[in-house]
Order: C-alpha cells, then structure tokens, then sequence
C-alpha cells in the first residue's frame, strides 16, 4: 500500500475535478492506496476540529 510520499494529492484533485460538470455517476479511477490516504487524511482533519458549535443567542 502507497504511504503519503507516494500519494499525489494534486493528480488526485486534478481526476476528480476533470468530471465535475459530467453526467452524475462518472466514475474516476482511483486506486485503493488513494483513496485510504484521503479518507485517512480526512478524518485526521475532522477529529482535529472542535467538537462543540460556538454558536449565539438567540437560536431559532
């Protein structure tokens, strides 16, 4: 399996941006490696945020 050296994160934004704008469904080719270093790296980045909303009054 690819480790973050091996990953091109740019070549990957770059196929998924090449479809937006195609028919709903177009498949991208990614390989396994890939798409576990996004989805690793995107919870990394979600468990970092803060858990609780800073929100003010008054909440409707």
């Amino acid at each position: 399996m690819a480790d973050q050296h091996e990953v091109d994160l740019d070549s990957i934004i770059d196929r998924l941006l090449e479809v937006r704008g195609s028919r709903p469904g177009k498949q991208v080719q990614l390989l396994e490696a890939e798409i576990r270093y996004l989805c690793t790296k995107a919870r990394e980045i979600f468990i970092s945020q803060p858990i609780l909303l800073e929100l003010e009054a008054p909440i409707k």
